[in-house]
């Protein structure tokens, strides 16, 4: 009787266990799951307090590869400040920021643990000037980033005739004429004989093409292609004219096999034209 009911009992036993056993494999797992996520709590809360230690407030900020854009302006735009903890603020959000600066192309920013913050900054090159109603600088992508302002340098080529539009017409007929240009200035840029000091400004027109203005006040007209060639030859008759050169008050050079020279008037004369081989 007795051994009858100890068989009964382990098992009923055997079968509560077998039937508890997925509840509590998963009690475990919801226990380990709580206490991954307390501890998840605890180090958040040890964190957050940890980056109010005046040991991780910004004692220096680092800015080097600024030129243009000032110390105080990038900074500015950061939104950094020397005793601010070094951890609250966004990376992205100082460099949207700092590259919202009309100079500013690319502009980096990291932490240097425990207290210092370095920016580097890569500021734009203008590759020339647009006098188009307003007087603004454009990049080597032909954009428009920046107006002039007084004590702007102004040492790069000139160009007028060129408008807003032209630039964002990537088939204009007068965007491709300024980019040969700028090829031209850089001959003119080494060139002992003819160099870029004398150019004013390059002139763009629908009908003429491309003409060169000089500080001297003539005007070379050099059409729509061969510039290289064109430039060499306007080289030479400089060479060979000497002073005379001057005279001229403006010069035809869209064809290469001749050109066409008129001269300022003198007094009491007429001005004239003459064809030059």
């Amino acid at each position: 009787m007795s051994t009858k009911s100890y068989s009964k009992s382990s098992s009923g036993s055997s079968l509560r266990k077998r039937r508890l056993k997925p509840y509590l494999r998963w009690a475990k797992w919801v226990s380990l799951l709580i206490f991954i996520l307390m501890m998840m709590l605890l180090l958040k809360i040890g964190w957050e307090h940890a980056k109010s230690w005046s040991f991780f407030k910004i004692t220096e900020i680092e800015i080097s590869g600024n030129q243009r854009a000032s110390k105080e302006e990038i900074l500015l735009l950061s939104g950094l400040k020397p005793g601010m903890g070094i951890f609250n603020f966004k990376l992205s959000e100082a460099v949207n920021g700092i590259q919202s600066h009309p100079w500013v192309k690319e502009a980096r920013v990291s932490r240097q643990l425990p207290d210092r913050v370095l920016i580097f900054i890569r500021e734009k090159e203008p590759s020339a000037i647009l006098v188009s109603g307003e007087v603004y600088y454009l990049d080597s992508e032909w954009k428009v980033f920046k107006k002039l302002l007084p004590g702007d340098k102004l040492d790069y080529p000139v160009f007028t005739g060129l408008t807003l539009e032209d630039l964002q017409d990537k088939s204009s007929q007068k965007l491709a004429l300024a980019k040969g240009a700028l090829e031209l200035w850089e001959l003119a840029k080494v060139s002992s004989i003819f160099p870029s000091e004398q150019i004013s400004e390059f002139h763009l027109e629908e009908s003429t093409g491309l003409s060169l203005i000089l500080r001297s006040g003539q005007k070379i007209i050099l059409g729509d292609g061969d510039f290289a060639e064109k430039f060499h030859k306007l080289e030479l008759m400089r060479v060979e004219m000497g002073r005379d050169f001057y005279l001229f008050r403006d010069l035809d050079l869209t064809r290469l096999d001749r050109v066409v020279a008129r001269f300022f008037k003198l007094k009491g004369t007429n001005g004239t034209e003459a064809e030059l081989e």
